[in-house]
């Protein structure tokens, strides 16, 4: 049988029991410390091995680390909205195609998803329009193709509406157009040829002129040629000018000729002689937004906006665009991003 004998505990006067020839040995120490495991009172951490000193688990991260993590989703949110309203009202700004005055250039035939486009602004502030831009441009005051958007009242819709501008899958409030620029201030444009093709003088309506190959067509106004040099066939729908473009200002077609509202329609005239008014048909340079260099969306539909080679054939100028542009933007964008995604990460 165990003997057990009292042991008073200091300044308690309180006995305890324990086990008879457990005063002093090195095992006994050991063995008391082993069921003696205790927390740090006030605390509600891990327990403590009294004989080894470790820890049963992980220290927990800091408070100031955790908030970190869960606030870094807003705020990239938010930065890259801020971006995106910097991009759009200083660089490129995307544009929904809502009609087929540019098929099949763009798409935005009836059935269609239309086009989306990426237009450059900055290129318009270094140099003006050059033919064969395909330009984005707010519309004359009389110039009726498709007008903008109507944002509801709807405090809900309207912020979706918004939002659908601000990434070019909403058409926007304003009236804006896009068209190819044939001719620009100074120029004189005619149609037609022999073989029913637009002509470009450089040197007023005596000419010589030049005329465009321009394979980009789809679907011309009717047009026959004529039996006698400067009639007109009774189906002509094609014809106009000889017209000089006033200074500061731009002749702009549609690819899709048949169906376009552009410039040969606002003669004023109908485009059907040469009583064109130069200045009721053409846009003010003032009034571009930009050029469009690409199709965004669809994926399938991807492909750079260049500048047909007709254009620089005739001596006029060619592709135009500043180094870098506009691609070089967007890549250096994602790479800003991304660099700070990955710094953000590591701290």
């Amino acid at each position: 049988m165990r003997r057990f004998r009292e042991v008073s505990n200091s300044g308690t006067g309180e006995q305890a029991e324990r086990p008879a020839g457990a005063d002093g040995g090195p095992d006994a120490v050991a063995a008391e410390r082993a069921d003696t495991d205790v927390v740090p009172d006030g605390t509600d951490g891990p327990a403590i091995d009294g004989a080894t000193g470790s820890s049963s688990a992980q220290p927990a991260a800091p408070a100031g680390r955790r908030k970190a993590s869960r606030l870094e989703l807003p705020i990239l949110i938010v930065v890259a909205i801020a971006i995106a309203v910097v991009l759009k009202t200083f660089v490129v700004q995307p544009f929904y195609i809502p009609s087929q005055s540019m098929e099949q250039t763009l798409y935005g035939c009836p059935g269609c998803s239309g086009d989306r486009i990426l237009v450059f602004k900055p290129v318009y502030h270094v140099r003006t329009p050059h033919p064969g831009d395909v330009v984005v441009f707010k519309a004359p005051k009389d110039w009726d193709e498709l007008g903008g958007v109507q944002l509801s009242g709807n405090p809900v819709v309207h912020g979706v509406q918004w939002f659908g501008q601000l990434v070019g899958v909403v058409p926007p409030s304003e009236k804006d157009l896009v068209k190819r620029v044939i001719a620009v201030g100074g120029e004189t444009v005619k149609c037609c040829d022999d073989r029913g093709n637009v002509q470009v003088s450089e040197h007023g309506s005596a000419g010589p002129w030049r005329s465009l190959n321009e394979p980009y067509i789809f679907q011309n106004s009717s047009w026959t040629k004529p039996g006698t040099p400067g009639a007109k066939a009774p189906n002509d729908t094609r014809s106009f000018g000889p017209v000089t473009v006033p200074a500061n200002r731009m002749w702009v077609m549609g690819d899709h000729r048949g169906d376009s509202a552009d410039s040969r329609y606002h003669c004023r005239d109908g485009g059907t002689g040469p009583n064109c008014d130069p200045v009721a048909s053409t846009v003010p340079n003032s009034d571009a937004i930009g050029k469009a260099v690409v199709i965004a969306w669809p994926p399938s539909r991807w492909r750079t906006l260049g500048t047909p080679k007709t254009f620089s054939s005739l001596g006029l100028p060619g592709v135009g665009a500043l180094p870098g542009e506009p691609a070089g933007f967007a890549v250096a964008g994602v790479a800003v991003i991304g660099g700070w995604r990955h710094r953000r990460r590591r701290r």
